[in-house]
């Protein structure tokens, strides 16, 4: 008798049919366009992306009731990846808008815990969908003993060298942050309208125990000279 384990997985977790109003989500995203028609250059290729959004400000916007489910699933999230005794908070949100020849390059979320994507517009299709890749170095450790007549890159999923997820009106998606991940080309004459976001999750042990250190201004008037 043969058993398969697979070692060391990595989560994806996705939360389907969320009870919110995308419309007035929509609509907000128009508006912040408008009035920042610049907005902010990060891992798009053409499309538009918004400077940050705090917590602060979300709460206090149409975007509160997306602040409130990014929270839930958030602890819904790291409760399944085995956290415990922690707190979790919600650093930066940002808008994305991919219009047709619009993509995102791979990149990944440096200083987090999780990301994620809400997708509040998604055309009928064509949109570009999510990609994940998985590490380069392990793909060529293993690609480097045969080729496609050879070896089984299709079929079985621990030899997908990438995944895809499709975008659906009202679906969130929640990843560790260090995953390498992109958005295809949107061949759509329709707006894709996402908005993604980072999260950060704290002990309650080291908090507690005043273990995080504190922040300190760089601005020291400490002596350089050694004594």
């Amino acid at each position: 008798m043969m058993r398969t384990e697979l070692l060391f997985p990595t989560p994806l977790w996705i939360f389907e049919d969320l009870p919110i109003d995308r419309q007035k989500i929509v609509d907000f995203c128009y508006d912040v366009e408008k009035d920042d028609p610049d907005g902010a250059k990060k891992s798009n290729a053409g499309g538009w992306q918004s400077l940050d959004f705090r917590p602060d400000q979300m709460v206090q916007s149409p975007l509160a009731e997306l602040h409130q489910h990014i929270l839930s699933n958030g602890y819904s999230a790291g409760d399944d990846y085995g956290f415990t005794q922690y707190s979790l908070q919600l650093s930066n949100c940002w808008m994305n808008i991919n219009r047709r020849g619009n993509y995102n390059q791979l990149h990944t979320h440096s200083g987090s815990m999780f990301a994620g994507v809400y997708y509040a517009n998604v055309p009928n299709c064509c949109m570009g969908e999510l990609r994940f890749l998985r590490d380069l170095k392990d793909q060529c450790l293993k690609e480097y003993w045969g080729c496609d007549e050879n070896f089984d890159r299709h079929e079985k999923q621990h030899n997908f060298t990438e995944w895809y997820v499709q975008p659906q009106n009202n679906l969130m998606v929640i990843f560790p942050a260090w995953l390498m991940h992109s958005v295809d080309m949107s061949a759509s004459d329709d707006d894709r309208i996402s908005l993604s976001f980072n999260l950060h999750i704290f002990s309650d042990y080291y908090r507690d125990n005043a273990v995080y250190p504190k922040r300190k201004s760089n601005n020291s008037k400490l002596s350089l000279q050694i004594k």
